[in-house]
Protein backbone atom coordinates (compact mmCIF):
# COMPACT_ATOMS: atom_id res chain seq x y z
CA UNK A 1 0.00 0.00 0.00
CA UNK A 2 1.34 3.42 -0.86
CA UNK A 3 0.35 6.72 0.69
CA UNK A 4 0.78 10.27 -0.46
CA UNK A 5 2.79 13.00 1.26
CA UNK A 6 -0.27 14.53 2.91
CA UNK A 7 -1.32 11.18 4.41
CA UNK A 8 2.26 10.57 5.59
CA UNK A 9 2.38 13.95 7.31
CA UNK A 10 -0.95 13.33 9.03
CA UNK A 11 0.16 9.92 10.28
CA UNK A 12 3.48 11.35 11.48
CA UNK A 13 1.68 14.13 13.36
CA UNK A 14 -0.42 11.48 15.10
CA UNK A 15 2.75 9.66 16.12
CA UNK A 16 2.18 6.69 13.85
CA UNK A 17 5.38 5.18 12.43
CA UNK A 18 5.32 3.63 8.98
CA UNK A 19 7.20 0.47 8.15
CA UNK A 20 7.64 -1.15 4.78
CA UNK A 21 9.59 -4.24 3.84
CA UNK A 22 12.59 -3.23 1.70
CA UNK A 23 11.87 -5.69 -1.10
CA UNK A 24 8.23 -4.51 -1.30
CA UNK A 25 9.33 -0.88 -1.50
CA UNK A 26 11.76 -1.69 -4.30
CA UNK A 27 9.15 -3.68 -6.26
CA UNK A 28 6.48 -0.99 -5.86
CA UNK A 29 8.71 1.87 -7.00
CA UNK A 30 10.32 0.02 -9.90
CA UNK A 31 7.04 -1.31 -11.31
CA UNK A 32 5.26 2.04 -11.10
CA UNK A 33 8.15 3.87 -12.76
CA UNK A 34 8.24 1.34 -15.57
CA UNK A 35 4.50 1.78 -16.12
CA UNK A 36 4.64 5.58 -16.28
CA UNK A 37 7.86 6.47 -17.99
CA UNK A 38 7.89 5.03 -21.49
CA UNK A 39 9.81 7.83 -23.16
CA UNK A 40 7.01 10.29 -22.47
CA UNK A 41 7.68 13.92 -23.29
CA UNK A 42 5.92 16.51 -21.17
CA UNK A 43 4.71 19.99 -21.91
CA UNK A 44 7.04 22.75 -20.76
CA UNK A 45 5.80 24.53 -17.63
CA UNK A 46 6.88 28.03 -16.73
CA UNK A 47 5.45 31.24 -15.30
CA UNK A 48 3.72 32.09 -18.58
CA UNK A 49 2.04 28.68 -18.94
CA UNK A 50 0.91 28.89 -15.31
CA UNK A 51 -0.53 32.35 -15.97
CA UNK A 52 -2.52 30.92 -18.90
CA UNK A 53 -3.83 28.09 -16.70
CA UNK A 54 -4.97 30.51 -14.00
CA UNK A 55 -7.27 32.15 -16.54
CA UNK A 56 -9.10 28.86 -17.12
CA UNK A 57 -12.08 28.41 -14.84
CA UNK A 58 -11.76 24.62 -14.90
CA UNK A 59 -8.23 24.78 -13.49
CA UNK A 60 -9.05 27.34 -10.80
CA UNK A 61 -12.17 25.37 -9.79
CA UNK A 62 -10.04 22.26 -9.50
CA UNK A 63 -7.58 24.09 -7.23
CA UNK A 64 -10.46 25.33 -5.05
CA UNK A 65 -11.78 21.78 -4.75
CA UNK A 66 -8.32 20.62 -3.63
CA UNK A 67 -8.25 23.54 -1.16
CA UNK A 68 -5.21 25.04 -2.87
CA UNK A 69 -4.54 28.62 -3.89
CA UNK A 70 -2.73 29.62 -7.05
CA UNK A 71 0.10 30.84 -4.80
CA UNK A 72 0.71 27.23 -3.72
CA UNK A 73 1.27 26.09 -7.31
CA UNK A 74 4.80 26.32 -8.67
CA UNK A 75 5.74 25.87 -12.31
CA UNK A 76 8.77 23.62 -12.65
CA UNK A 77 10.62 22.76 -15.86
CA UNK A 78 8.20 20.07 -17.04
CA UNK A 79 5.47 19.92 -14.38
CA UNK A 80 3.39 21.83 -11.89
CA UNK A 81 4.22 21.32 -8.23
CA UNK A 82 0.95 21.44 -6.27
CA UNK A 83 2.54 20.46 -2.97
CA UNK A 84 0.31 17.39 -2.65
CA UNK A 85 1.52 16.03 -5.96
CA UNK A 86 3.39 16.91 -9.15
CA UNK A 87 1.25 17.26 -12.27
CA UNK A 88 2.77 16.44 -15.65
CA UNK A 89 0.97 17.11 -18.94
CA UNK A 90 2.12 14.89 -21.78
CA UNK A 91 3.00 16.59 -25.04
CA UNK A 92 2.17 13.77 -27.46
CA UNK A 93 -1.16 14.74 -29.02
CA UNK A 94 -1.38 11.41 -30.84
CA UNK A 95 -1.36 9.53 -27.53
CA UNK A 96 -4.70 8.12 -26.43
CA UNK A 97 -5.90 10.47 -23.70
CA UNK A 98 -5.53 8.81 -20.31
CA UNK A 99 -4.82 9.89 -16.77
CA UNK A 100 -2.72 7.94 -14.30
CA UNK A 101 -0.92 8.47 -11.04
CA UNK A 102 1.86 6.81 -9.04
CA UNK A 103 4.24 8.07 -6.38
CA UNK A 104 2.40 11.42 -6.14
CA UNK A 105 3.01 11.98 -9.85
CA UNK A 106 -0.13 12.74 -11.86
CA UNK A 107 0.22 12.40 -15.63
CA UNK A 108 -2.56 13.62 -17.91
CA UNK A 109 -3.34 15.33 -21.18
CA UNK A 110 -3.49 19.13 -21.16
CA UNK A 111 -6.11 20.97 -19.12
CA UNK A 112 -7.66 22.11 -22.39
CA UNK A 113 -8.26 18.50 -23.53
CA UNK A 114 -9.59 17.49 -20.13
CA UNK A 115 -11.89 20.51 -20.01
CA UNK A 116 -13.50 19.48 -23.31
CA UNK A 117 -14.07 15.83 -22.35
CA UNK A 118 -16.57 14.74 -19.68
CA UNK A 119 -14.97 11.28 -19.63
CA UNK A 120 -11.51 12.75 -18.95
CA UNK A 121 -12.92 15.04 -16.24
CA UNK A 122 -14.43 12.02 -14.53
CA UNK A 123 -11.21 10.04 -14.90
CA UNK A 124 -9.17 12.96 -13.50
CA UNK A 125 -11.37 13.32 -10.45
CA UNK A 126 -11.41 9.56 -9.79
CA UNK A 127 -7.63 9.43 -10.10
CA UNK A 128 -7.13 12.36 -7.73
CA UNK A 129 -9.55 11.10 -5.09
CA UNK A 130 -8.29 7.52 -5.26
CA UNK A 131 -4.55 8.18 -5.34
CA UNK A 132 -3.85 11.65 -4.00
CA UNK A 133 -6.41 12.64 -1.36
Amino acid sequence: MSINQRQYQQLTEMGISLWQHKSAAFQDSSSSKNNLEHDISYLKQDVESLAVLTKQTFFTDLLLTLELSIGEVTAQKDHLDLGLFNWFFYADLNKTPSIHCADNKLVSPSIELIRKSPALKKQLWQTITTNLL
